[in-house]
């Protein structure tokens, strides 16, 4: 059976982000190293695509895409763009003036690394959330969701003997 289209990994995002990488690759002085972050963003995420799609080939399990919070390379590398991007905000846009940088190339990479970090900051506070409503749920239960010693499993009464047929 073959998958849909939707269903198929496309490395389309991470080559376009380097693709924009390399043709803007001398279009920063005021951040020189903002193009080649790009460039190293884009060949992290579509590293990481690749992964995925071998690991799901080859287990036959479908496997979630790896987000950028998710791998360790792509994170240290926002992590290292941001410190590149945020400093210079805003950037003049016009050629020949001292903090020049190309529009598309630093909004691009604005835009990219702020969508990365709101992603990774509500997963992050959503799972956190989580975490503390499951932390509520086992203490209101008081103690029903882990079984004494004396209980039987599929038991649904308390007396401490089995009973025939008590399933």
């Amino acid at each position: 059976m073959n998958p849909s289209p939707d269903d198929q990994i496309r490395p389309r995002g991470a080559v376009m982000i380097a693709s924009l990488g390399l043709t803007h690759l001398q279009r920063c002085p005021v951040e020189p190293i903002l193009p080649i972050y790009l460039i190293v963003l884009g060949a992290t995420t579509l590293l990481s695509l690749s992964m995925t799609y071998i690991m799901t080939n080859r287990e036959g399990a479908r496997v979630p895409t790896c987000a950028p919070s998710a791998s360790p390379s792509c994170t240290s590398s926002v992590s290292a763009g941001s410190i590149w991007i945020y400093p210079i905000y805003p950037p003049n846009y016009t050629p020949g003036t001292a903090p020049y940088c190309h529009r598309v190339t630093y909004q691009f990479a604005f835009v990219i690394t702020t969508i990365v970090w709101l992603a990774t900051t509500l997963m992050f506070f959503f799972g956190c959330c989580f975490a503390v409503l499951t932390c509520c749920q086992i203490v209101i239960s008081g103690g029903r969701l882990v079984p004494s010693r004396y209980s039987f499993y599929g038991a649904t009464s308390d007396f401490q003997e089995p009973i025939v047929g008590d399933v």
